[in-house]
């Protein structure tokens, strides 16, 4: 069976009335007992033979492996101690570790649950509604119409960069509500995710309609729903957060510096030389896009219901 619409991950099909506890690798029994008492829910479900292992579906032998109580999926890397010296992989249902470290610029921490090796200093880039927009290096622009750009976009380097390429594209729209974001979509390790205005819990892919959370690239990227905000993470490259309306916020970690180009500039610590001019961007601005280094202005404010009251000219001065 099929739901209208509903594209289930690979490995899985949709139920109507599925079982609420999933049968997982950590845990088979578990959800066995738990099925018993428990009403069944709607939904995608693994097919016959795979079972759970985090976002997507495997065959038990493609199961992941426990180290310290802890479960990890076949292939993850993870940091075991709290000062990151030693660095594990899962493998064929074994954890098989190392030394490692954390690199210049990296620091070991915890970030979303996941102990790891994080740079100490991240680039953002907002937008914020109204044509504002912040860069990577903090310069606040401002830019009007509805058309499409390049949000930035990092290309490859060859063997060992250690920058994942990406690229973010946004529609916006202007008109009676303000401006806002129709459409935004993300291309990193060959798919392209998009997401559209007021669509939560869901993102196309290639075109495709899935619901969230989602894994990608055998877990290179991921997909998520954080309160209103439609989160998209690429391992080690950039995060983007989209509100369904007007805001996204785009961080990338220092390896990208210098690296980034689109309208959201070059991430490389001078906010002077980010694109100030449509001639600037090139090619990243469809022709109904507009560019300014000043805000837009408001409309006169119209007077309340009071304003003949105080109004200095008004029949009721002096």
């Amino acid at each position: 069976p099929s739901s209208p619409g509903l594209v289930c991950p690979p490995n899985q099909h949709y139920e109507l009335c599925g079982p609420s506890c999933h049968p997982t690798c950590s845990g088979q029994r578990e959800a066995e007992a738990c099925r018993e008492v428990t009403p069944c829910s709607e939904g995608c479900f693994c097919d016959p033979g795979f079972l759970r292992s985090g976002d997507r579906c495997v065959p038990l032998a493609s199961c992941g492996c426990t180290h310290d109580g802890l479960y990890y999926g076949e292939g993850e890397e993870f940091f075991p101690d709290l000062a990151c010296r030693r660095r594990c992989r899962c493998r064929a249902g074994a954890a098989e570790c190392w030394a490692d470290g954390c690199g210049e610029e990296e620091e070991c921490g915890v970030k979303d649950g996941v102990r790891g090796c994080y740079p100490t200093s991240c680039g953002r880039c907002q937008l914020l509604g109204a044509g504002g927009y912040v860069t990577f290096d903090g310069r606040r622009l401002w830019s009007g119409g509805s058309c499409t750009y390049l949000l930035a976009e990092v290309a490859a380097a060859g063997p060992g960069d250690a920058a994942v390429a990406f690229r973010a594209v946004v529609e916006k729209e202007e008109g009676e509500e303000g401006t806002v974001v129709r459409r935004l979509s993300v291309a990193a390790h060959g798919v392209t995710v998009g997401m559209e205005r007021g669509g939560q819990w869901e993102v196309t892919v290639d075109g495709e309609r899935h619901l969230l959370p989602l894994s990608l690239a055998e877990g290179s990227l991921t997909v998520s729903q954080e309160g209103i905000h439609r989160v998209l993470v690429v391992q080690g490259g950039p995060k983007l957060l989209y509100d369904g309306d007007s805001y996204v916020l785009l961080t990338l970690p220092g390896p990208y510096r210098r690296r980034p180009r689109g309208l959201c500039g070059d991430f490389n610590g001078d906010p002077d030389d980010d694109p100030a001019a449509p001639e600037e961007l090139g090619l990243t601005l469809t022709p109904n896009c507009s560019h300014s280094t000043t805000p837009p202005t408001c409309p006169p404010a119209e007077p309340g219901p009071c304003g003949v009251l105080t109004d200095a000219s008004g029949p009721f001065s002096g």
